[in-house]
């Protein structure tokens, strides 16, 4: 699954559903096979259905317990015998008691029931939207990741219950149904359709998928594998790019993995729609995206956006195998699904789009993403205990994607590319079709190795936190140099630096010099020599997952040598020189002496780099009197590198330098910068007569600029744009930005809209979120004043999180007391992670402004 870009970092999740009680279902009767029928009423958005499960029971037993949730049983039998049915909503089971004792052997069950199609992504739900000449139109599909099968059919929900699916489904006349699998297709005696399904491999229930709608189908063949698009009418071939790229995906990974895809086919199917939980999901042979995520509209994305498609089709696909023919044993090793696709993504990336340069690029994206939380009072494990449904939700986080991702590349960094996969190929082809625990993996990546892998992986796996190691060099005599090498812990906050003890694994060497691998442990400091004389450069490519400081003289040579640093180390020694002043370990002095060496033609990353970095000290004194000064001094640095790669894309520039104007457009543009904003202005005003006058790859750079500095006249015309607009992924963008306005009164008029009917769920849910990214009190409080509506429009999985999130941006002294009140009054002590979170968040960010205060104040100054 691809997280949702408003859960990326902090998830932002409220009230709770029912939680889960702990522990799992026995094992005494395990599923084998599961024929459902489902006829889905799309209108009433109800749908019925029916079941048989044959199952083995592998002890005598009276009873069977499995999932069920918002479902209207009718009648339940076992072995065509009625049986006794009883239902416990809150852990979501039902028990099935049997006349007689059932014997070891198989056996069956069969259900009839009545089930709810949702407005929002859980279970089976609709996607509402509009075609091109204006019609309502109405999609249909499940998402069942994680407990949400239950809400489709009778199932043992969860992933170490594989069976084979037979799934049949009723679909109105000239309508499309598609799953898992391929059809055959049937006409009723109504003049309805009935698609059959083939019959799938064992998976687990939450890979199951069921789409129907007023659809398209494009298809390419990469081998023997179907791969297909599915979209909406009209907008079918704004998925060329993702299938020629899926296309050259199924290719690599085949080869990567040592198991071919196994199934013959593989369809991509785009909703018209959103989540505030994800933004594609994995189903096997049945990947769903929503839009913006798998077509690109060369009318209005940007590169960015392209990229990003890349990546969240290579993310689902590596899925196929990590995941869905290797799952799991239960959720407490979430990361071994999304760890290694995010991990695969970016390998993906880098193999195949060099230009791209996505090694470098995940020093910065992936691992200051997990750094960031893992560094504060809110971090957990990696492999981490899991037992409510609550809780299932919070491990999709940056913990068990980004650090599982940095994890997993500093093992291959260690043992080597070739070792390393030689390894992957030996977890896969010994454990296809089953489920694993991390241990798995461990014992066949060291089969592979020759040498033990568990010692260094448990250490990031089994406990949160993230090493520190400090660099000390001496004076170089013989021709090396001596280096001593000394381990703490990085911490944002106080819980965040208890000490612990790693076995750190890391790559060395002078600059230009032989590279030395070392192994940094806790206790007494560790000295090594290195090859060479010169700058000592530690963590050589950043591959392993730590932060790395130096002693005075170290850190001096590597400024003085800055521009002579590979590029991952150049992004890796801004990223910990500026994540130390934020911990307080160092300065800003170091920061500020680094940041003086990226020239005006430094490479795109390292401006993209330093333009977050920047945001960041922005954001920490918004609505103090540092905000306004550090707007002007961040448009002073990046002003002129705007100027040099220009306002438009050139033809055949590197994509790199387009995604950096979009970020720079972005940053000057909601700093207010007077030449972005008039552009800006300039721009929008067309759009009223020309809905693609903006060039698209400045497109919603633009947008954002003018959206944030909106007066009440100009969001009225947002307003307008968004209502004259049919395409559904238009309309949603143009929902955020009516919450991006910087403008209090603005945005409480953006708050209104949540009580009307004229914005569907999932909008809500996106418009609320932007709207605390700039307004996280007056957000928080309305959300909290409005429980039951914002309920309403929440996935059900969300609820545990989303209202305490709204407030983690705030600066206010009393939200923490105002979170915990509202905690206290609406989610169980179980399901607070979201809580722990919001407040970590707040309290790392006041106590860092505290800290940097004074040095930003100087280094303004300074600038005058």
């Amino acid at each position: 699954m691809k997280r949702s870009a408003l859960v990326m970092g902090v998830l932002m999740m409220g009230a709770s559903a029912p939680a889960m009680a702990a522990g799992q279902l026995p094992k005494t009767v395990v599923p084998v096979r599961y024929d459902i029928t489902v006829d889905p009423d799309a209108a009433t958005k109800r749908f019925t259905g029916r079941e048989t499960i044959t199952v083995t029971v592998k002890a005598p037993t009276r009873t069977v317990t499995l999932n069920a949730a918002d479902l209207d049983i009718g009648s339940a039998t076992i072995d065509g015998r009625k049986a006794t049915l009883t239902a416990d909503d809150k852990q979501q089971r039902i028990t099935l008691t049997a006349a007689a004792p059932l014997k070891p052997g198989t056996h069956t069950l069969a259900f009839q029931w009545k089930g709810k199609i949702n407005d929002t992504a859980a279970g089976f739900f609709a996607i509402d939207y509009k075609n091109a000449d204006g019609t309502s139109a109405r999609m249909l599909a499940t998402q069942f990741e994680a407990p949400d099968a239950r809400r489709f059919a009778p199932m043992f929900d969860e992933p170490s219950f594989k069976a084979r699916f037979k799934l049949s489904a009723v679909a109105p006349a000239g309508q499309l149904a598609f799953s898992n699998m391929p059809a055959t297709v049937s006409k009723l005696a109504d003049g309805r359709q009935l698609y059959s399904f083939a019959t799938s491999p064992v998976m687990s229930s939450y890979l199951l998928f069921l789409g129907m709608g007023d659809v398209e189908r494009k298809t390419v063949m990469a081998g023997k594998t179907e791969i297909g698009i599915i979209t909406r009418r009209g907008v079918v071939d704004q998925g060329d790019y993702a299938l020629a790229e899926a296309k050259r995906l199924l290719t690599y990974y085949n080869d990567y993995f040592g198991q071919p895809y196994p199934l013959p086919k593989l369809d991509m199917i785009a909703g018209p729609g959103s989540s505030q939980f994800f933004g594609a999901m994995e189903n096997w042979g049945a990947i769903f995206y929503f839009e913006p995520t798998l077509l690109f509209d060369p009318k209005r994305a940007t590169e960015s956006a392209r990229q990003r498609i890349f990546t969240v089709v290579a993310h689902e696909m590596a899925h196929q195998w990590f995941g869905d023919l290797v799952t799991m044993k239960w959720w407490d090793d979430l990361w071994l699904n999304e760890g290694f696709a995010s991990w695969m993504e970016s390998k993906a990336s880098a193999d195949l789009n060099p230009a791209w340069n996505a090694r470098a690029s995940a020093v910065t994206e992936e691992r200051e993403g997990a750094m960031g939380i893992d560094a504060t009072a809110a971090t957990h494990p990696i492999v981490r205990h899991v037992e409510t449904v609550d809780q299932i939700g919070e491990s999709f986080d940056a913990i068990t994607y980004q650090k599982g991702q940095a994890v997993i590349g500093m093992l291959e960094s260690t043992l080597g590319a070739d070792t390393f996969r030689a390894g992957i190929r030996r977890y896969m082809a010994r454990y296809k079709y089953q489920n694993t625990e991390t241990g798995q993996l461990w014992a066949e990546l060291a089969a592979a190795a020759g040498k033990p892998v568990a010692e260094i992986a448990n250490d990031f796996t089994r406990q949160a936190g993230v090493p520190m190691v400090t660099v000390s060099a001496g004076a170089c005599a013989g021709g090396q140099t001596p280096v001593t090498l000394t381990q703490s812990r990085f911490g944002l906050d106080a819980a965040s630096k208890t000490p612990q003890r790693w076995r750190v694994p890391m790559v060395l060497s002078t600059l230009g010099g032989k590279a030395t691998p070392a192994i940094v442990t806790a206790g007494a400091p560790n000295s090594i020599r290195l090859a060479g004389c010169g700058t000592v450069v530690g963590n050589l490519g950043k591959g392993s997952y730590a932060r790395i400081a130096y002693d005075a003289p170290s850190h001096a040579a590597i400024v003085g040598d800055y521009a002579k640093l590979d590029l991952a180390d150049r992004l890796g020694t801004l990223s910990d020189d500026f994540a130390l002043a934020l911990s307080g370990d160092q300065t800003l002095t170091p920061y500020f002496a680094v940041l003086g060496q990226v020239k005006q033609d430094a490479s795109p990353l390292e401006w993209s780099t330093v333009n977050g970095q920047l945001s960041s000290l922005i954001g920490l004194f918004f609505g103090t009197p540092l905000e306004a000064p550090l707007r002007a001094r961040s448009n002073q640095i990046l002003s002129p590198v705007l100027a040099r790669i220009g306002f438009v894309a050139k033809p055949g520039e590197e994509p790199l330098v387009t995604t950096l104007r979009e970020s720079l457009i972005s940053r000057l543009g909601v700093n207010g910068d007077p030449a972005v904003m008039a552009e800006a202005r300039r721009y929008v005003a067309q759009l009223a007569t020309n809905p693609t006058a903006i060039p698209p790859s400045i497109r919603q750079p633009i947008l954002n600029s003018f959206a944030a500095n909106a007066t009440p006249e100009e969001w009225d015309a947002l307003f307008a744009l968004l209502k004259s607009t049919s395409d559904p992924v238009v309309k949603n963008g143009y929902v955020r930005l009516l919450g991006q306005s910087r403008n209090p009164a603005l945005a409480t008029r953006a708050l209104g809209l949540l009580s009307g009917a004229e914005l569907t769920a999932p909008q809500k849910g996106s418009l609320l979120a932007t709207i605390a990214g700039r307004h996280p009190d007056l957000a928080f409080d309305w959300a909290v004043a409005n429980l039951e509506t914002v309920n309403g429009f929440l996935e059900t999985s969300t609820r545990a999180q989303f209202v305490v999130g709204l407030g983690a941006g705030s600066s206010d002294p009393a939200m923490p007391g105002k979170l915990k009140a509202f905690a206290e009054k609406n989610i169980p002590v179980e399901s607070r992670g979201g809580l722990t979170r919001a407040l970590a968040t707040i309290a790392v960010n006041k106590a860092a402004a505290d800290r940097l205060r004074e040095a930003v104040t100087a280094w303004l100054a300074d600038a005058k």
